[in-house]
């Protein structure tokens, strides 16, 4: 069975209560003292839970002003991650290509820093070996010196005008 809209049924409640209004008016009545009284104390709960209400808005207000704030922080930071991040991956693709081709340099000049390494080796033996020469060296200068400080002194004689 298909419902009635909303609007006949409060019709048919407005005819009811009219209808028992007039076959009894006295209960009627009395029902709705009862009811109002019954409301009485609800409402004025109600209407003294206004201030309690007021305040706890009052404290609400700056949380939901700093939610505003926070999301509209949030969409600024996702436009400009969503301008941004292209540009991003295009970098970071170029500087891949950069670093592998640094990389590939860097394999083509291992043999050659072999090399100079083996070269760097024999130019230190070669000072090792240059520093005990000259050491000799030195000595035997250091000898010829006081052997030739002990000789009487000899000159040419110079030759007269």
């Amino acid at each position: 069975m298909a419902k009635a809209p909303a609007t006949s049924t409060a019709r048919r409640d407005d005819g009811l209560w009219i209808l028992a209004l007039v076959r009894n008016p006295v209960r009627t009545a009395d029902s709705a003292l009862r009811v109002t009284v019954s409301l009485v104390p609800a409402t004025v709960e109600a209407l003294r839970s206004i201030p309690r209400l007021v305040t706890a808005m009052e404290r609400l207000t700056p949380a939901i002003e700093a939610a505003q704030g926070s999301l509209d922080h949030l969409d600024r930071l996702g436009t400009f991650i969503a301008e941004e991040l292209p540009e991003t991956q295009d970098q970071l693709e170029q500087l891949r290509g950069q670093l592998t081709t640094t990389a590939t340099r860097i394999a083509e000049l291992g043999p050659q820093l072999v090399a100079v390494t083996g070269v760097n080796r024999a130019l230190n033996d070669s000072i090792k070996l240059l520093a005990r020469g000259l050491g000799v060296v030195q000595g035997t200068t250091d000898k010829l010196s006081s052997i030739l400080d002990r000789l009487p002194d000899v000159r040419r004689p110079k030759a007269e005008p």
